[in-house]
């Protein structure tokens, strides 16, 4: 079963999210202080494979990228968005994996016109949901399969 590890920070009211498999991990909404995130990898032994963006963060200064660079995963932001930098650009429906872990997109705008949410769901060794699909990663709460 996937572990959801929420990141708090209190003064922005605020939370990234670290999911892992036991192995393999996505991360979502990190802060510019990754130092944190990298600490929970460590702390689980897991290699962060994709790191996502629900939105682009004008209210304050992401960390993905920087993660993104630093541990090799890659950037998943919303295709939508318009950007200067190099990303996984993800649609509504489109499915990452990392591990025994899918997480599929969906295109929930409201907070801003390309927002995204996650929906997390456990695959078997051949790729098939072998749980129902849940809500995972929509800012600001979680709720794992």
């Amino acid at each position: 079963m996937p572990e959801v590890v929420t990141i708090q920070t209190p003064a922005l009211g605020d939370r990234s999210y670290l999911i892992h498999d036991g192995a393999e991990a996505v991360v979502v909404d990190p802060q510019r202080d990754i130092g944190r995130i990298l600490a929970v990898a460590e702390a689980r032994r897991v290699r962060i494979a994709h790191v996502l963006e629900t939105h682009i963060h004008n209210d304050y200064v992401t960390g993905g990228l920087a993660l993104a660079s630093q541990t090799g995963a890659s950037y998943v932001v919303a295709a939508s968005e318009e950007v200067s930098f190099d990303r996984l650009a993800v649609r509504d429906n489109d499915q990452i994996i990392a591990g025994s872990l899918t997480v599929t997109a969906m295109h929930t705008p409201g907070h801003t016109p390309g927002h995204l949410s996650y929906v997390l769901s456990e695959t078997g060794g051949d790729r098939s949901p072998s749980s129902p699909a849940a809500p995972c990663c929509t800012a600001p709460s979680v709720a794992p399969t």
